[in-house]
């Protein structure tokens, strides 16, 4: 995958708390947030708390969902900016592996983040919610999801690869009240916020469909085997 830069991570704030550097990490315990990087006693219990529950669920996703990438420190109790006070959302962040596409690219941009969020960002997000333990604990507000993919066009000769993002964040009610099916799309979409960026072009909120798309409970990778000791 082509590294990129990443505009969307000014919708998460984090402060860096102070400390020694974190020792390096594989590629399922670099996607978490470590410990040091949370400046609130609340961000910290929450990170110890459930850290084994996100590791299970960062070596789920690395090792059954080969067509995503996680960014590395990315899963964990995130502060939106538009957050009161110190609300933590269960976050993460992934970036699909896909190559440019002309059927894809002729989609007007709203539509095209509508779809991605609807097919990689609502399965992840279905994911998430089955982290029961994470999902009870009374100081987590809510959760959210990043989706990031490689602009149309964007590796055109003289061009600068570059990502379109859509950022969704939910409150945990109204998450759970749609995946158990007591709200319908139509009303989720009135009560999320949803934030995209074109590379680092902050476009602001844009309207957002979602529908269900179960591409990611079907598709398989052909010949493709998961690391050992990975139950999907």
């Amino acid at each position: 995958m082509v590294t990129r830069r990443w505009a969307a991570a000014g919708l998460l704030v984090i402060a860096l708390g102070a400390g020694v550097a974190p020792a390096p990490a594989g590629p399922v315990e670099d996607k978490l947030i470590p410990l040091e990087r949370y400046a609130t006693p609340k961000a910290r219990a929450l990170a110890s708390a459930h850290r084994l529950q996100l590791l299970k669920y960062s070596e789920y996703v690395y090792g059954c969902l080969p067509w995503l990438d996680v960014q590395k420190q990315s899963i964990g109790f995130q502060r939106p900016k538009f957050a009161e006070g110190d609300d933590r959302y269960f976050s993460t962040w992934i970036v699909v592996d896909q190559k440019d596409d002309p059927q894809f690219a002729a989609i007007p941009q709203p539509r095209r983040m509508s779809a991605m969020f609807s097919r990689f960002g609502m399965d992840l997000l279905r994911r998430m919610a089955t982290l029961h333990e994470v999902v009870a604990d009374a100081n987590v507000e809510g959760f959210s999801v990043v989706t990031s993919w490689l602009k149309p066009g964007s590796l055109a000769p003289g061009a600068q690869p570059v990502n379109e993002s859509i950022a969704v964040f939910m409150d945990k009610k109204t998450a759970l009240d749609y995946l158990e099916r007591r709200i319908t799309a139509a009303e989720l979409t009135t009560k999320v916020r949803s934030l995209a960026f074109d590379g680092q072009k902050d476009l602001g909120v844009i309207p957002l469909e979602i529908w269900d798309d179960f591409f990611m409970a079907t598709f398989k990778v052909p010949n493709y085997e998961p690391p050992p000791g990975v139950t999907c």
